[in-house]
């Protein structure tokens, strides 16, 4: 019999949500350390990647430059190292382990955590934000 656990994506935030027995990973390059969390900076985007992200965010008031974002992001998880590391997360999965990508974005559906959730969805994986953004921001200025 096939053992399968269950995917979840979130925040640091979204870490209290945590009722139950999970592999914590932190799918970031850089940042805080978190107590009980492996950090995997094999799923983070590349410095280049990330690099143009920070400047498009930052010339931007929109979310105008996540498609681009997403597309390269997308093709980088083909690359051999990203793709080992998904296959260590398959893994986890398979052997019933409850596995959480973290990274720092408030937003989910603007982060890279989601793009490496989604990935798994056409292997029966389909994951869950613990901290999801349900309601639109305004911006006041």
């Amino acid at each position: 019999m096939t053992h399968t656990g269950q995917l979840f994506t979130s925040n640091p935030a979204g870490l209290k949500k945590i009722d139950f027995d999970a592999s914590i990973l932190l799918i970031t390059r850089a940042g805080p350390e978190i107590d009980r969390v492996e950090i995997v900076r094999d799923l983070a985007p590349s410095p280049q990647l990330f690099q143009a992200l920070l400047s498009k965010r930052k010339a931007s008031d929109n979310y105008d430059w996540w498609p681009e974002f997403e597309e390269k992001f997308n093709f980088e998880l083909q690359s051999g190292i990203k793709l080992q590391a998904l296959r260590d997360v398959y893994k986890r999965l398979r052997k019933g382990e409850n596995v959480v990508l973290v990274c720092f974005c408030k937003d989910h559906r603007y982060c890279h955590r989601r793009l490496v959730g989604k990935f798994f969805d056409e292997y029966g994986y389909t994951s869950t934000e613990l901290n999801p953004v349900t309601v639109e921001q305004m911006t006041l200025f």
